[in-house]
């Protein structure tokens, strides 16, 4: 039978530690099928395999109070706050069970949710692997942590929403704080208040979900309801070692992300005094896999490995392991930990040092290398943000090379080297050029962006099938300072900065070539 909980407003750190201590007793048999619903402060919610640095800006975090916790179960980070109502559902599993379905158990729960809410009227759209959605707006969302014993289900659902607030604190490229940008990302979100009209009672929501999950579960349910004892509760846990400390991060770090099908990967290697051995290894992402620990066994698997044996050890390692990877394959996480091994060969090809290896974005297949890709190249994109604020050609494809500011040294690099220059002044602009690339037959390009856009931006690079070697800018970032709107449409202000040396070396490596 089900029990029901209300636990009202909480700590998110209590909420987590409470859901791992349900999460147990249920697996242990000592409790049964467990419901709780509950509202958090505002917190930051970190899936289980993300890097805190890379997923939040944690001085906005610190400097309003939100909290940052990591929940047990994977995916992007989540903002959360009164707004939003919460719920766990605990549910035993048995070993006729068999292997968890993550992907079947996100679809139920999400069946379960929009049964409920169609009590209140509201009728949703399932879209995967676990967003509700009412004519294309996000209104509630599911994640789901597997335990030998039990599977912790949980979720929240948009009561209202502090679009504001939400966006300052993650650091996910989305539509952020320009009027415009607030609007869009209010747009891509609806809530219940909005709806049904009117803020919607609590009470009436929760009853609502109730029945929801009964029915999808086939669950009775229980009169009672008594919140799980306060003294049973550990003190919370780390869920993952995957932290922003896993690996320190530093010019010996060999670094690396991978936009998979199933959420970004990112990759932290070290190596041994010789370069020939991995000595640490760390793996993140905003994923869903089972088993949970699955990406601290692997780097365990692969560390004190010879480099040259790391692809061999992955096939053996899921040749024997059962796991499930949610929108994505072994082959991501061989592409991602081969960009990170790259960098050994990146760092020496173009004398560069190990920082610098970390902020190229290699883009093409296997096994054209950097060096390759860099000889190959006939074109050179050019950031327009990177150029002076008052300069007249800012949003011009041309350059006076005037020595005001690094984009006059890229494109004297580049006329030496024979390069034909584009300046990109927005992303409509970004996929006509590459368009006209490849209907030139341009076999490859250099060019520079931020990482934040490279990754958001994604597609538009693959669906061009053009290799090529980005250099990552700094200084001014559209992301950090809020301006994506802006440098989407080109009317970024502020001014990037290119890392000229690094550009050198790069152009450098196919110089003799196109002699």
């Amino acid at each position: 039978m089900l029990s029901v909980i209300d636990s009202g407003l909480c700590q998110a750190a209590e909420v987590q530690a409470r859901d791992l201590a349900m999460l147990r007793a249920v697996a242990a048999g000592a409790r049964g099928p467990l419901l709780r619903f509950y509202r958090c402060r505002p917190t930051a919610l970190l899936g289980r395999h993300q890097w805190a640095d890379k997923e939040l800006r944690l001085d906005y975090c610190r400097d309003q109070g939100i909290a940052v916790v990591r929940r047990p179960s994977g995916g992007g980070a989540l903002y959360a706050d009164e707004g939003q109502l919460a719920w766990s559902l605990i549910l035993p599993r048995t070993a006729d069970d068999g292997r968890p379905n993550l992907e079947a158990l996100l679809e139920q729960a999400c069946r379960a949710v929009a049964q409920g809410l169609a009590r209140l009227g509201v009728e949703t759209r399932f879209k995967a692997p676990n967003d509700l959605e009412v004519a294309g707006r996000k209104l509630a969302g599911c994640h789901v942590a597997v335990d030998p014993g039990a599977v912790l289900l949980h979720g929240t659902i948009l009561l209202s929403v502090d679009v504001e607030r939400m966006l300052h604190a993650l650091r996910v490229p989305t539509e952020k704080l320009s009027p415009k940008g607030l609007d869009g990302a209010r747009q891509r979100l609806v809530t219940l208040a909005e709806l049904l009209g009117a803020p919607p009672a609590v009470a009436a929501v929760r009853e609502a979900l109730v029945a929801g999950m009964s029915g999808v579960f086939g669950l009775a349910r229980k009169a009672a309801r008594a919140d799980f004892p306060a003294r049973s509760v550990p003190v919370a846990e780390p869920t993952a070692a995957a932290d922003a400390a896993a690996l320190p991060e530093g010019e010996e770090v060999a670094e690396s992300f991978w936009a998979s099908g199933g959420g970004l990967l990112r990759a932290r290697l070290s190596f041994d005094a010789g370069r020939t051995r991995i000595a640490r290894v760390a793996l993140a992402g905003d994923v869903t896999v089972h088993p949970a620990d699955l990406f601290d066994r692997l780097a365990r698997r692969l560390e004190g490995l010879p480099v040259e044996a790391l692809r061999p050890r992955l096939a053996s390692f899921f040749a024997v392991e059962e796991v499930e990877l949610l929108g994505f394959g072994p082959q991501d996480l061989a592409h991602v930990l081969q960009r990170a091994l790259d960098r050994l060969d990146e760092q020496r090809a173009f004398g560069i040092a190990p920082g610098q290896a970390n902020s190229l974005m290699v883009h093409g297949p296997e096994p054209l290398s950097a060096e390759e890709i860099a000889r190959r190249a006939s074109v050179m994109l050019v950031p327009y943000c990177a150029k002076m604020p008052a300069c007249k050609w800012r949003r011009r494809n041309r350059c006076t090379e005037c020595g005001l500011c690094e984009v006059g040294e890229a494109y004297r690099l580049a006329r030496e080297r024979g390069l034909r220059v584009i300046s990109i002044n927005n992303y409509e602009h970004l996929c006509r050029a590459l368009d006209e690339l490849k209907r030139d037959g341009v076999e490859a390009y250099l060019g520079m962006c931020c990482s934040q856009f490279y990754v958001k931006r994604n597609r538009a690079f693959r669906e061009a099938g053009i290799p090529a070697v980005l250099m990552d800018v700094s200084g001014a970032n559209c992301y950090e300072l809020h301006q994506e709107e802006q440098a989407y449409a080109g009317t970024f202000e502020a001014k990037s900065e290119l890392d000229i040396p690094l550009l050198e070396r790069i152009v450098a490596a196919g110089r003799d070539e196109t002699r």
